[in-house]
Formats: structure tokens, C-alpha cells, sequence
């Protein structure tokens, strides 16, 4: 009986299999996009976290006490440099300076009516000191007289003193009447304002109500300000190309080029150093810039001199997953040769967002399987394949096909 069924299963693989082999030979290539292997310039971007920030910005506290009686502008008004941004209550300082020109006036009366009385007993020592080379005045009327004189002399210094002290505090005075009109430091555009018509402006060091008055900012220059970690802050440089993503919208994002890298790191407590870097931004039409807001930034190290190595598009490699939970699943690429696909297996290396380097498995000139993802995702050994050759430069995966070849079998 088990004789009878092996000679039929043998009947039924020698018909079946040369069938399925027809079959199979006359399937459909499947379509792929392919490129070459290539020597290209490798550099993992740096990603870094931050807030938006305009070129400068000036935060406006008031020097005196006053209560708010003028508003000239409102936040997103542009300013220019100069312009009067609102007037505190010169009641006070008006005050002041009347009290202290009328104490100027009264200090100057003085002085003349000390240096008339200066003259006078400058004269009568003059007098009394002929008379006593005559013998005439004993020694203490005239020392009296000169005690007189030296008097009158201290008395118009003092006033003199006075005087000046007056003066200045009468400039000051000046100086706070002056200080109760708030004029822009720079031109740009109110970004906030913190007090209101009618409020007092109170001098402060600290936050407190009062304090802070508004914020104008130099809108000219629209910045990304991160913190880069400082094993990744050598590979920054000034000109190297970045992009942006603000938090808000998440699904825009923002060009700019590195302006400046510092050069001492900023530490807080627990946590590791990182270096600020400023990236300017291109502005671009539409753009919903808000500074302050939280950003996250890709820089990219990729340099025309940056050396070049043997890699594919990061889209080309397939990891299979590992047996073993700690090891990491072997990388492979499908190697397209006489219109069919070969699976073989690589070593990888560094890799960036467009790229990842071939340490072992390839040569220059290799035609290699990128995309569809979905087709290379079910894609077998020794598979028919019809390639179309994509761009070599940027995404394959992500631009349309250029120009179109098919493989025969």
C-alpha cells in the first residue's frame, strides 16, 4: 500500500514540477527602481532641540514710578528707533525741576550778594593792613579783619558748592522727566506688551507687576537658538545647511544655515553640557514665525570634502529580524543582475537621512533594488524583475522615475 502511494506523489512531482516551472517563467516581472552603488559622502545629521527667536530683542522696564497716561502702540505694531512708545506722569518730575530751578535761582542771588561782601572786606583789609605798617591798628583788630575776609571767602566756596549740587540735581530731574517718555532702542515690532493705560510703571530688577513694560524685536532676522550636545558640537560648523520643525506645526519645516556656534557650553544642573547654536532662517511667504516657541533642528555635517565611501540609499537595505534578542538582525540588499533579483547580505555602517555606507557586500558599479517599499518588502530570491533606473542623487524612493529600462530573462 505505501509503495502505491510513493509512485503516485513521484508522478505527480514529475508532471507538477516542470508545470509550476513554466508557470513561473512565464509570470509577469515584477517592477522595481534601481541605482547603482556608488562612492558617495556619508554624514549623519546632528538633531538638536531649541526655541524660535527673532535677531535681537530689547525688553523695556521703566527707571522712574509713574502712572501709565499715554499709549502710543499696541502689540504687532511696527516701530522705528526714536518713536514714542508711551508716556508715564511728568507731574513729579515737572515738580521736581521747578523746585530745583527756583533753589538754582536763590543759590546764584546768594553768591552774588557773597561776592559783593567778598569785595567789601577784601578792601577793608587792604585799609587796615597800610595802617598797621603805620602802627596805627594793633595785631588784634587786625587779625580780626582778616578772620573776616578769610570768612566771606569760605561763605562763597560753600555757596558755590551749593550751587553745583543744585545743578545736579536738577539735570537729574531732567533726566527723570525724560525718562517718563519710553522710546523704541531700535526699529522693528512690538512683540508683547505687559502694562496698561492707567497702570503705574514701578522701577524693579525683578518680575513684579509694573516692571516690564513691553517687548520690541528686531524682526529683520528670524533665528533657531538649540543646544547641541558637546560630542556632537565638534562636527558643527558656520554655513552648514539645517532644517527646522517648529512644534506647533508639525508638519512644516523651515531651511536655514548655522550663523554661530558658542564657544563656552551651558550645563544645568543634572544634565549634560551642550553648546547654543544660532541658525538663521530663510524667510519664506506664509511663514507662522512666534518666538519663543519650542523647535526641533536637523543639521546636516554633509561637505563637498567630506570623504566618500561605498553606499547605497537607505532605502535599499533590508534587516531581518534576529534570533537572539540581543543581536541585531543581518542587513541585505537585492542585487538586480540579467532581470532577476539576488538577495545577498552586507555589513553597514554610518548612514544620514539619505544614505547609509557599505563596509562589505558590495562593489562600485552593482545595480541594487530601492523602492517600491512595498514591492521590495515581498520580493523573493531569483524573482523576475523589470528595473527602472531612479535618480542617484537625493531619495529615490521619493522622486519620480527618470528614465526606464526593462530587464529580459
Amino acid at each position: 500500500m505505501n509503495r502505491k502511494w510513493i509512485a503516485v506523489a513521484a508522478i505527480v512531482l514529475v508532471v507538477a514540477v516542470p508545470v509550476g516551472l513554466k508557470i513561473a517563467r512565464g509570470a509577469k516581472p515584477k517592477e522595481i527602481e534601481t541605482t547603482a552603488v556608488a562612492l558617495q559622502a556619508v554624514s549623519p545629521s546632528i538633531l538638536a532641540s531649541g526655541t524660535l527667536a527673532y535677531q535681537s530683542e530689547v525688553k523695556l522696564v521703566s527707571e522712574v514710578i509713574g502712572r501709565v497716561t499715554e499709549m502710543h502702540v499696541k502689540e504687532g505694531d511696527k516701530v522705528t528707533e526714536g518713536q514714542l512708545l508711551l508716556r508715564l506722569d511728568p507731574a513729579t518730575a515737572r515738580a521736581a525741576i521747578a523746585q530745583l530751578d527756583a533753589a538754582r535761582q536763590q543759590s546764584q542771588l546768594s553768591i552774588e550778594r557773597q561776592e559783593v561782601g567778598l569785595a567789601t572786606q577784601q578792601a577793608k583789609w587792604k585799609r587796615y593792613e597800610a595802617l598797621r605798617e603805620r602802627g596805627v591798628v594793633d595785631a588784634n583788630t587786625y587779625d580780626e579783619i582778616v578772620t573776616q575776609r578769610d570768612f566771606a571767602q569760605v561763605e562763597l566756596k560753600t555757596s558755590r558748592a551749593v550751587l553745583r549740587q543744585t545743578e545736579a540735581q536738577l539735570s537729574e530731574a531732567r533726566e527723570r522727566l525724560a525718562k517718563t517718555e519710553i522710546r523704541s532702542p531700535i526699529s522693528g515690532q512690538v512683540t508683547n506688551v505687559s502694562i496698561e493705560l492707567g497702570e503705574t510703571a514701578v522701577p524693579s530688577a525683578m518680575s513684579i507687576a509694573g516692571s516690564d513694560l513691553m517687548v520690541v524685536a528686531d524682526t529683520n532676522g528670524l533665528y533657531a537658538e538649540v543646544n547641541v550636545d558637546e560630542a556632537d558640537v565638534a562636527r558643527v560648523g558656520v554655513g552648514l545647511p539645517a532644517k527646522i520643525v517648529p512644534a506647533a506645526f508639525a508638519n512644516q519645516s523651515w531651511h536655514g544655515a548655522v550663523e554661530q556656534v558658542a564657544v563656552s557650553p551651558r550645563q544645568n544642573a543634572g544634565q549634560s553640557k551642550s553648546y547654543p547654536v544660532k541658525i538663521r532662517l530663510e524667510a519664506v511667504p506664509g511663514m507662522m514665525f512666534h518666538p519663543g516657541m519650542s523647535c526641533r533642528a536637523e543639521i546636516s555635517t554633509r561637505v563637498d570634502t567630506a570623504e566618500r565611501t561605498l553606499a547605497v540609499p537607505v532605502q535599499a537595505v533590508r534587516y531581518d529580524e534576529a534570533s537572539d534578542r540581543d543581536e541585531m538582525g543581518k542587513a541585505s540588499v537585492f542585487v538586480v543582475k540579467d532581470g532577476k533579483a539576488s538577495k545577498r547580505e552586507v555589513e553597514t555602517g554610518a548612514a544620514d537621512d539619505v544614505y547609509i555606507e557599505i563596509t562589505r557586500g558590495l562593489s562600485v558599479g552593482e545595480i541594487v533594488a530601492i523602492g517600491p517599499a512595498k514591492t521590495l518588502r515581498f520580493l523573493r530570491e531569483g524573482e523576475r524583475v523589470a528595473a527602472k533606473v531612479a535618480p542617484p542623487v537625493g531619495n529615490p524612493a521619493e522622486r519620480p522615475v527618470t528614465t526606464a529600462t526593462s530587464e529580459q530573462p
